[in-house]
């Protein structure tokens, strides 16, 4: 072989040297698919102050969807696709359980 030809490709099973890549990117390819699950649903919810409730319980039914799925971090994801804090997200969820359960 000359020394501008590449060696022949092996496949790659997984082990060498690229397998720490495909897990980044697996990894990486279901966060980002699950934070535009997360996006489609929140833009689904009502806006506008009238619907303050009916959105809260829309998050909260969002929450248990992931945690549902066995997503490792539902709280930080959805907190972060909302643009708040962790804590405010848990008041509002709080907020939600409380509202839904005087309403059944």
């Amino acid at each position: 072989m000359s020394k501008n030809q590449s060696p022949k490709p092996q496949p790659d099973d997984g082990f060498g040297p690229h397998a720490d890549e495909q897990e980044v990117h697996g990894v990486g390819a279901y966060q980002i698919v699950t934070r535009r699950y997360v996006e489609r649903r929140i833009a689904e919810l009502p806006a506008g102050p009238e619907a303050e409730d009916a959105r809260l319980r829309g998050l909260l039914d969002i929450f248990d969807d992931l945690t549902a799925k066995g997503h490792p971090e539902p709280l930080t994801l959805l907190a972060a696709v909302l643009g708040i804090p962790v804590d405010t997200l848990v008041t509002h969820l709080r907020s939600a359980a409380r509202s839904w359960g005087e309403s059944r």
